[in-house]
This record gives structure tokens, C-alpha cells and sequence, in this order.
């Protein structure tokens, strides 16, 4: 059996299903399943929400595996007490599940490298040895599904249903002009050491690089962000503010629609151009994604997409 967890917003999520897509691919006589329990203590942006904006199934894991996995879990659900998991210390929950873990022989785990780095090990396994592997990661690495790109793209059908009237008419206005998305992420990044890295001088370079290489077509741009776009920047007429703050899929989907794009160092807009189907398209990224003290960690970048370097 081979058990994915999964964490944090949507972005990362979408690596995670990604992840287990491979899996399954590679490993087609083992069931895969996924793991809930981090949502279980926190909130998370606006929590697991794969299923809510995609075409896809998760198999979630079974009671006795949770015991295994996350053991704090299994007992406070047991005793009916799941409601006092989120009123407890996430980061001393998570340390006693996972100390616990690694004493269950049965239990084999696999991990990224710091993210966003490539992992070459994670896919031997030794099913003989051990009848569980959980995989703990975010796996934001476009290298471990090498060679499945389009399949692992693929997978991501968009639930359209969920578009309303006026979306359908931004995504009309979209369709006919040489769109431009811009993601422009703050809220939880907003003066954040770890991840404010994407400030007016990056956004102004990007901006340049593309109206460059667009000379003499008439550009629209359209502002996907979690608050309200201030500055010279974009202090005109030509440019549309796009927000769904409680349903975030839909800003994710219709960015994708756009022409091209300038993303943040997100995985939400880094899914969105993943999943742009402009054969054209010119995609502009930041060169960092985040850091930790004095080490700058890299956004891998897919072949041909235009990098700035984004710590001035």
C-alpha cells in the first residue's frame, strides 16, 4: 500500500495528486491513498479542495491505516474527541505523530529535499520489506513526472459547472485579445521573510520582457490577487481585477485561459501556466521561490518559460 499526505493550498495539493498519479503509474499492483490528517488540524487557505475544482477521485485511507500514520489521530478520534485536534499545538501534534511513525516497522516513509529540490530515490521501494509507504512531501518538481507531463496534466479537467455568468463573459473578453494574466500573491506572503519576494520591481521587469517581445499587439492584462492591486503599475485602464477569494480554483482556471502569463513564486500560478494550452504562450517567473535564512531555494523552471531574477 502506498499512502500520499497531503498539505497546504491548492498549488500544492495539485503536486501532491500529481505525485500520486506517477505512483500509480509506476506501482499499478498498489493501491493508492491518500492522507487528510494535516487538514485535520488546520484550515490550510480553504482546505482539501482538489475534488471541489476537478474531475478527479481521491481514495482516502482507511481508520486502521491513521492508526499506523497518524496515530493522535486515530486515538482522538476514537474517543470522539477530533474537535479538540485544532485547538492543539500543530507543530507538537505533527512531532508525536511522526516519532510514533517511524517506530512502526510496517511504516516506511519517503521525503523530498527541501521541496523543491529532486529526490532520485523516491521511487525504489522495496514492497517485500515493508507493507506501507507513506509519502511525506510537496514534491514541487516537475522532474518526478518526467516523461508523464501530458498525462499528468491531463488529469486536471476543470470543473466548468462551476463558472458563473460573469466569469463566462471575462473568459469570452480573454479568448478574443492577447491576454496577459498576472498573478500577484500577498495575503499570507505579505511581509513574510520566507516568501515576500515578489515586489513592484519584479513585476515591473516582467511587464517589460513581455510587452517586448509583444510589440505592436494590443495587450489586456488581468490581475489575479488576494487584495487590492495599488501602485503606477497598474494605474490604468487596460487591465481587469480578477478575484474568488472563496473558491480560488476558478481564478486558477481562468488564468490558464490567458495567452500568457507573469506568475508569483506560487505553486497556484505555477499550475495555472502548467495548464495553459497556448502553444505560444510566454510564461515570465520569478527565479526564487523562497528562503530560508541566507539560502535562497529555486523555482524549477519547465523549458522555455522567461526567469527574473526576483532577489535584487
Amino acid at each position: 500500500m502506498i499512502v500520499v499526505r497531503y498539505t497546504g493550498g491548492l498549488g500544492n495539493q495539485m503536486f501532491e495528486y500529481a505525485m500520486s498519479f506517477v505512483l500509480a503509474e509506476r506501482f499499478p499492483k498498489e493501491k493508492i491513498y491518500a492522507d487528510l490528517s494535516r487538514y485535520d488540524l488546520t484550515r490550510e487557505h480553504n482546505g482539501f479542495e482538489l475534488e471541489k475544482y476537478f474531475e478527479i477521485h481521491i481514495s482516502r485511507i482507511s481508520y486502521i491505516t491513521l492508526r499506523k500514520i497518524a496515530p493522535i489521530h486515530y486515538f482522538m478520534q476514537k474517543m470522539k474527541l477530533g474537535t479538540i485536534l485544532r485547538k492543539c499545538p500543530l507543530s507538537k501534534i505533527e512531532k508525536i505523530n511522526a516519532y510514533l511513525e517511524k517506530r512502526n516497522r510496517q511504516v516506511g516513509i519517503i521525503e523530498d529535499l527541501n521541496s523543491t529540490n529532486y529526490n532520485e530515490n523516491v521511487f525504489e521501494l522495496n514492497m517485500d520489506s515493508v507493507t506501507l509507504w507513506h509519502y511525506k512531501g510537496n514534491w514541487i518538481n516537475p522532474l518526478y513526472w518526467r516523461g508523464m507531463e501530458k498525462k499528468v496534466i491531463q488529469e486536471f479537467r476543470f470543473k466548468t459547472q462551476l463558472l458563473d455568468e460573469i466569469d463566462r463573459d471575462i473568459i469570452q473578453k480573454i479568448d478574443q485579445c492577447e491576454s496577459i494574466a498576472v498573478h500577484i500573491r500577498k495575503g499570507d506572503y505579505k511581509n513574510r521573510y520566507a516568501f515576500d519576494l515578489c515586489d513592484d520591481k519584479y513585476y515591473s521587469s516582467a511587464v517589460e520582457l513581455i510587452e517586448n517581445q509583444l510589440k505592436g499587439l494590443s495587450i489586456k492584462y488581468f490581475i489575479f490577487s488576494d487584495e487590492d492591486v495599488v501602485g503606477t503599475l497598474w494605474n490604468n485602464e487596460n487591465y481587469t481585477k480578477i478575484s474568488h477569494l472563496d473558491n480560488c480554483g476558478i481564478d486558477l482556471y481562468m488564468m490558464s485561459r490567458c495567452k500568457h502569463m507573469i506568475i508569483a513564486n506560487s505553486t497556484f500560478s505555477y499550475w495555472a501556466a502548467m495548464l495553459n494550452k497556448n502553444a505560444g504562450k510566454i510564461v515570465v517567473a520569478p527565479k526564487y521561490v523562497y528562503r530560508e535564512k541566507a539560502i535562497l531555494r529555486k523555482l524549477p523552471i519547465p523549458h522555455g518559460w522567461k526567469v527574473i531574477d526576483n532577489v535584487f
